[in-house]
């Protein structure tokens, strides 16, 4: 049986009274898939996203990474969640003094990982997102699109068994984004699971993958590719 990587149990997130971010929502994530969350604005995606890296409390409800309770976590502890998370956003967040391969070695350099290391990760992890020969180039000599591929190397060069995106595409444009999300397909080959946060229906129904389609803070569908088609979970 796959084991679960992300399972929330009847999930609320309450800002103000009766304003709901989500309400009562129950899902599990696999190790290994490739989901994404779907919606308009304000539908409680990025919720859910900040709610497994515990920047945000849920108001009831209990979320388990990696079957432990992240709602119990001590506060020192979360750090070292964080750590087996990576991260992209729609804005790209790099150092602009930086350059894409001391953006991505900044990673390990947190971390305390010697010299040698990023030696020999850097390169690996450039060839993977197709920038080798962008070594030396600052963000702003690079596309939104190659920025975008240096936010992701920069998530992924720790290997973590979660990736989380929220709208990688946002600030791309549209003939890029697909390229974005196969890269996204290619990390989530190696074994990582992908979680994918966006509005984007174009992008959703070519790469048939589970989707998660939230409105008003609740789950309306949730779907998975199967062998026959898509296969809906019962809600």
């Amino acid at each position: 049986m796959d084991e679960g990587l992300i399972e929330f149990k009847n999930v609320t997130k309450l800002y103000e009274e009766e304003d709901y971010s989500i309400k009562d929502i129950s899902f599990e994530i696999k190790k290994g898939e490739f989901v994404f969350l779907i919606g308009p604005s304000g539908s409680g995606k990025s919720t859910i996203i900040r709610l497994i890296l515990k920047e945000f409390e849920p108001s009831s409800g209990e979320i388990y990474i990696a079957g432990k309770n992240i709602c119990k976590l001590r506060r020192k502890m979360i750090p070292f969640l964080r750590r087996n998370i990576g991260c992209v956003f729609e804005d790209f967040k790099l150092l602009p003094n930086k350059t894409t391969y001391e953006n991505i070695a900044f990673a390990l350099e947190v971390l305390g990982k010697p010299k040698y290391e990023m030696k020999t990760k850097v390169p690996q992890i450039l060839k993977l997102v197709g920038l080798e020969d962008k070594t030396d180039n600052y963000p702003k000599q690079l596309s939104g699109g190659e920025q975008q591929r240096v936010s992701i190397a920069r998530a992924f060069i720790n290997r973590p068994p979660l990736l989380l995106a929220d709208e990688p595409t946002g600030n791309i444009d549209p003939d890029i984004s697909l390229e974005i999300i196969k890269l996204l397909a290619r990390i989530n080959n190696t074994g990582t699971t992908v979680v994918m946060a966006t509005h984007d229906w174009s992008l959703v129904d070519m790469m048939k993958k589970r989707v998660i389609e939230l409105d008003n803070g609740q789950i309306v569908r949730d779907q998975k590719r199967g062998l026959y088609g898509f296969e809906t979970n019962n809600l």
